[in-house]
């Protein structure tokens, strides 16, 4: 029997999706953190969450932002996502870099609300009762197809260049030929075009209250699922 590779499995699975005209359950998910002085899954705080999926044909997307640096703060920041996760119900949950980044902290920070709610939080003879949207992230973080579009994309670019793949930028496959055609929104460039200033950008634009960073994360999250969309051959089915 042959062995099935990696890109077969992925494209079997976005396949079945495609299949049962369910697309509109994939949902591309970002994190924009505070990351400073090289800071890497350090329990950085979460300053916003976007969101963008397929409803009726049509992209839809959104940011949660963080009100103010509490922990507070950012359990009603996962709870908003939460809320979002009840209405989808995603299967698969999409992004760039993801396993390495978004997935491993916004796991992390579940498990930190959980333990808040479990001792601050209502209960029922002794017992925690956790709400809906907990329920539901956690529904979506532990049962949900993790989909890493930055391997997906290398393998693919690599194949059209025939070069060896390589790791790249989101902005690097944003701006590949392959996806010139692709309505996406580009809005890299919002972030500085210094790679090692960026997180200081970030913050300082969540600091200001900047509508930049709703801009740049709506943008992040469109362009990722439109690229998936591209790379699938998904042309959206309702």
């Amino acid at each position: 029997m042959q062995n099935l590779s990696l890109e077969e499995f992925t494209q079997a699975i976005m396949d079945i999706v495609k299949s049962r005209r369910q697309w509109g359950r994939v949902v591309s998910l970002d994190l924009e953190t505070k990351v400073l002085e090289g800071e890497f899954l350090s329990n950085e705080r979460i300053l916003a969450a976007g969101i963008a999926y397929r409803e009726g044909g049509i992209v839809k997307h959104g940011v949660a932002m963080l009100d103010e640096e509490t922990d507070e703060s950012e359990f009603l920041l996962l709870k908003k996502v939460g809320s979002f996760f009840t209405q989808v119900r995603p299967l698969v949950l999409l992004g760039y870099n993801i396993s390495g980044y978004d997935y491993p902290l916004i796991s992390t920070k579940l498990k930190q609300w959980g333990d808040h709610s479990a001792k601050h939080g209502e209960k029922r003879d002794g017992k925690p009762i956790f709400p809906q949207e907990y329920w539901a992230l956690k529904d979506a973080l532990t049962r949900s197809y993790i989909l890493d579009l930055m391997h997906v994309a290398r393998f693919a670019i690599a194949k059209q260049d025939n070069t060896t793949p390589k790791y790249l930028s989101l902005e690097k496959v944003i701006d590949h030929p392959m996806f010139a055609e692709v309505p996406l929104m580009r809005k890299k460039h919002l972030a500085g075009e210094v790679k090692a200033e960026k997180g200081k950008k970030i913050y300082e634009m969540w600091k200001n209250n900047d509508q930049h960073l709703s801009e740049y994360l709506n943008a992040d999250v469109h362009d990722t699922l439109l690229i998936a969309e591209k790379l699938f051959g998904i042309n959206f089915v309702k």
